[in-house]
């Protein structure tokens, strides 16, 4: 017996998805109306500001990403040459 999604699949081939398209729409979308007003840093959050908010309920400018996760993960970045 043949799966109904694989005979599809082989007739026609994948489908052209871009499977990142919601969350580009959602995420340039998205404008929060009530927003935290410092980062887990102390850094203040003002309107327009891009901001992540992890499961722990921790609050991270972007810009701060970097050193949040050498602080709470100890990261290690490199750079290759």
């Amino acid at each position: 017996m043949e799966h109904p999604a694989i005979m599809q699949t082989m007739r026609t081939g994948y489908p052209e998805i871009d499977y990142l398209e919601h969350e580009r729409y959602r995420n340039a979308n998205y404008k929060a109306e009530d927003y935290p007003v410092e980062d887990y840093f102390g850094s203040e959050i003002q309107a327009g500001d891009k901001y992540i908010m992890t499961d722990s309920g921790h609050v991270v400018l972007e810009e701060n990403i970097r050193d949040y996760l050498q602080e709470t993960l100890g990261a290690v970045f490199y750079e290759a040459k």
